[in-house]
């Protein structure tokens, strides 16, 4: 017995961590499926969980997003002091609700904007805690009017983010993710705001924001695939593709988490469709064919994740797993 026990305790948390196969996940990658799920650029391919997952998973929290943490004033992120540092800020949930943060979520405020570097569940009344960030606006180091606070004693606080601005566009994402590289986030920045056309004295990636003709593209897909989803408690993801190729796919442990995230998502998969995106062609057996280096067994979502995606593991089960072109 004691041989045995050492194996049991290292295969247990192997269980939940190879759910997201096709063991538990399902695509269906026929044309006629996905005519409802495509406009212009983008076409998503929902993926659907069995009852097994949905089990496995069924324990995971339904938390609070970062989005409605900062419109209702659940968190508080601020610069780490007065003098700021680029690349880390100070969160704190002063909620009673657990906030679940994402890789790529942008926050507005501060000395400059940032975009969140890594996935974190900030517990209730968690203190201050630190964020790991990369900048998205090159050019500027100041808090603005409405950054600005005083402290108890009357002196000036670090500077405050009280606005938020979805996540990045993908192949933001993907840097972020996978470069880890500050000067290649702004590289990237700036190739997204040349390719809108985007004027900023800042080089803020939020610049997009105050386009006219970006914004009217935005909101006819926000508005076509709105609650495309949201109905089928089966689909915990989205395959996202444009032109001739897949641009990524995201994935989540529940229903309710990935309809909770998907509409910042959204603006992530339609800010690329507009931006470098084309009408899409993309045969059904491109899509399969990138999913089955994903979904087909742990060994190969593994391999795959190391080269160009990221999951975010919280108590030995997966939340989500992202992937990229």
């Amino acid at each position: 017995m004691k041989q045995i026990l050492p194996v049991i305790l290292l295969t247990l948390p192997l269980l939940s961590l190879s759910q997201y196969t096709y063991k538990n996940l399902r695509v269906n990658y026929a044309d006629t499926a996905v005519k409802n799920y495509t406009y212009e650029n983008l076409r998503l391919y929902p993926v659907y969980a069995n009852e097994n997952f949905k089990t496995e998973f069924k324990t995971i929290g339904n938390y609070v997003t970062l989005k409605d943490a900062i419109t209702k004033s659940k968190v508080k992120i601020t610069e780490k002091n007065n003098s700021g540092s680029v690349n880390n800020l100070t969160i704190e949930n002063i909620s009673s609700d657990t906030i679940i943060i994402i890789t790529g979520e942008v926050v507005k405020g501060g000395k400059q904007d940032r975009i969140v570097q890594n996935d974190l569940l900030l517990k209730p009344k968690s203190g201050k805690q630190n964020l790991t960030v990369f900048c998205v606006e090159s050019g500027r180091w100041s808090a603005e009017a409405n950054s600005r606070t005083t402290s108890r004693d009357g002196e000036e606080a670090p500077a405050e983010f009280k606005n938020y601005y979805d996540k990045g566009a993908m192949s933001l994402r993907k840097v972020v993710e996978k470069e880890k590289d500050q000067s290649k986030v702004w590289e990237k920045v700036e190739d997204i705001n040349k390719a809108n056309k985007t004027t900023t004295s800042t080089n803020a990636y939020t610049a997009l924001g105050n386009s006219a003709d970006f914004n009217r593209r935005l909101e006819k897909y926000l508005q076509f695939f709105k609650n495309k989803f949201s109905s089928d408690q089966n689909i915990i993801g989205v395959v996202v593709v444009t032109g001739n190729k897949v641009l990524g796919c995201d994935m989540f442990a529940t229903h309710e988490l990935f309809t909770k995230q998907f509409e910042s998502l959204l603006h992530s998969y339609a800010t690329e469709a507009i931006l470098t995106g084309k009408p899409v062609t993309a045969a059904s057996i491109t899509v399969k064919t990138y999913m089955d280096k994903l979904l087909n067994n742990e060994q190969a979502q593994q391999a795959t994740l190391r080269e160009k995606g990221n999951v975010f593991i919280e108590k030995g089960k997966k939340i989500r797993v992202s992937c990229f072109d």
